[in-house]
C-alpha cells in the first residue's frame, strides 16, 4: 500500500496542474501569479512529474531511482515555494504546497528504501 502513495502523489501532481493551467480558478484559490504562462509552464512541469510517479509507482523496483531524485525536486520545490507564499505575495496557499512538497520529499525518501531493500546511497547512485 504504501508504494501506492507515490501513484497518488502523481494524480496529486496532476490535479495541481490542472489548477495552474485557469487563472481564474488558482486566483479563486488565493494563488497570486501575475502572468499567466508561469501557472502554464509550472503546469506542464507537474504533468511530467506526474507521469514520472505514476509510472514508477506502479514498479517501485524498477523505478526507485527515479522516485529519490524526485523527492529532490521536491525539496527544492519547498524551498521555492515556502518563501515565495510567506513573503512574495504568492498568496499563503503556495505555502501550504511547499509543505506539502516537503512532506511527499520526506514520504519518498521513507518508502522506497523501505520496499526496494536498497539504501539511500545506492538509489541516488541506481546501484543495485
Amino acid at each position: 500500500m504504501r508504494a501506492n502513495l507515490i501513484t497518488i502523489s502523481g494524480y496529486w501532481n496532476m490535479g495541481l496542474a490542472a489548477t495552474l493551467l485557469c487563472p481564474p480558478f488558482y486566483h479563486f484559490l488565493g494563488i497570486n501569479l501575475k502572468q499567466p504562462v508561469w501557472g502554464w509552464v509550472i503546469a506542464a512541469f507537474l504533468l511530467y512529474t506526474a507521469a514520472v510517479l505514476i509510472i514508477s509507482g506502479r514498479n517501485i523496483q524498477k523505478y526507485g531511482s527515479i522516485v529519490i531524485h524526485e523527492a529532490l525536486l521536491r525539496f527544492i520545490a519547498a524551498v521555492l515555494l515556502i518563501p515565495a507564499g510567506l513573503f512574495y505575495d504568492y498568496g499563503f496557499i503556495v505555502a501550504f504546497l511547499g509543505f506539502t512538497d516537503a512532506l511527499w520529499g520526506f514520504l519518498y525518501l521513507r518508502i522506497v528504501p523501505e520496499n526496494t531493500g536498497r539504501s539511500l546511497k545506492q538509489l541516488l547512485l541506481d546501484q543495485d
